[in-house]
């Protein structure tokens, strides 16, 4: 499937889930039809239960790897469902994010171009930040979400320096986590081993 360049490589990394106006809507409308013919698309109903215990299995991993959240501060990376966008619907972080509040988590959130978008859907429940820096300010984590590429060159040592604790939660795989181990981070990402500092 990554051979044709109608989806690409690029298109089947690791990550928190999909979203957007089309993929969630044209699976879960696949699944109805199949439904209201009296048949079963095994293979579709599956996508759609994959893609909502994947953004579950998101907020466990930031769980897992942060310890309590009751309290904590956790600086959201990345909001809109895809780099280059503001689009929201059916954004992995809506899932993720909500999850943190039901679990007492305070959420201190940036996105290069989605904060208006973001503002329609979590209201005054996040703290909405001027910038990655503000976001990760006073944090007890980082967890990455979208993949803009200004989240790649970020100043890695000034951020150990903001954070209340060294931990990144990379839920798209942006960074290196023999890098990450060497700056003294803790690290987890997805599908590729996570880096705890002992």
């Amino acid at each position: 499937m990554g051979l044709d360049n109608r989806i690409g490589s690029k298109f089947l990394h690791p990550g928190p889930g999909y979203g957007g106006s089309c993929f969630p809507k044209d699976t879960q409308a696949i699944a109805q039809i199949a439904r209201e013919n009296n048949y079963t698309f095994e293979v579709v109903e599956a996508v759609v239960n994959v893609n909502k215990k994947q953004k579950e299995r998101m907020l466990e991993k930031i769980i897992n790897t942060v310890g309590e959240i009751k309290g904590k501060t956790i600086g959201v990376l990345g909001l809109s469902f895809k780099p280059n966008t503001d689009d929201m619907r059916d954004a992995p972080s809506i899932d993720i994010i909500n999850g943190l509040l039901k679990n007492g988590a305070k959420v201190k959130a940036y996105d290069p171009v989605a904060m208006d978008e973001a503002r329609k859907v979590f209201n005054n429940n996040i703290e909405y930040c001027k910038d990655s820096y503000d976001a990760i300010n006073g944090s007890d984590a980082i967890v990455l979400i979208t993949e803009w590429n200004q989240f790649r060159n970020l100043d890695m040592i000034k951020i150990k320096s903001l954070l209340k604790s060294p931990i990144i939660i990379d839920l798209r795989n942006v960074y290196d986590p023999l890098k990450m181990k060497e700056l003294g981070y803790k690290y987890d990402c997805v599908g590729r081993g996570s880096v705890w500092i002992r």
